[in-house]
């Protein structure tokens, strides 16, 4: 009797260790995925006063092909000129930064934050852009078919992820060492009339 009551409190101490240790797993699981720090890029687009003659409106992040990391933008012309040719900047924040500064107004006072990487493309040109009108701005093929006025193609992506490399542990994408944002807007404009816009974010 006293024998079988050993065994049956052995086995019950058994499963509830291994329950424990189950538990346990899941528990480092489910921390391990909370702290996976992310990498997000958005498009700097104050609204509803457009305080840049052309603005980025939709901005596309992926990993196909494997070197790329964002393969297209959208933006939006504002300008009662016809807009000709653009270069878009890019600048990583800290997450929190960067969402704040993608809807600062143009008037605002510049707020000290850290740049860890930034990028420019060189000047794309982009036909003749009329006031109200879009342009999806790419690499080959479209990687998202957002509706727009019109598509450019471009040589090389907007960010390749060889560039952001340096913000992450081991060069993987799942191993950043910060929550970051790139935040992607028009540095300069060319206009039909031989002008030029200069501009940044604050």
């Amino acid at each position: 009797m006293h024998h079988r009551i050993g065994r049956s409190a052995f086995s019950l101490m058994m499963l509830l260790i291994l329950t424990a240790q189950l538990n346990l797993g899941q528990i480092r699981a489910q921390e391990a995925q909370s702290s996976k720090k992310k990498f997000s890029v958005v498009g700097y687009y104050p609204w509803p006063v457009a305080c840049h003659p052309v603005q980025v409106k939709d901005v596309s992040i992926g990993a196909k092909p494997p070197e790329v990391l964002t393969a297209q933008v959208t933006v939006v012309s504002f300008s009662a000129k016809p807009v000709t040719a653009v270069k878009l900047r890019w600048e990583v924040y800290r997450w929190d930064v960067a969402m704040k500064k993608r809807w600062s107004s143009c008037d605002g006072s510049p707020e000290a934050a850290e740049t860890f990487l930034s990028g420019t493309t060189p000047l794309i040109q982009l036909g003749q852009l009329a006031q109200m009108e879009t342009c999806n701005i790419s690499t080959y093929p479209l990687f998202i078919n957002s509706p727009a006025t019109k598509t450019v193609f471009v040589e090389q992506p907007i960010i390749a992820w060889g560039e952001v490399k340096p913000l992450t542990f081991d060069g993987t994408r799942n191993t950043f060492k910060d929550d970051y944002a790139a935040v992607i807007y028009v540095s300069q404009i060319q206009f039909e009339d031989g002008t030029k816009w200069i501009g940044e974010i604050k």
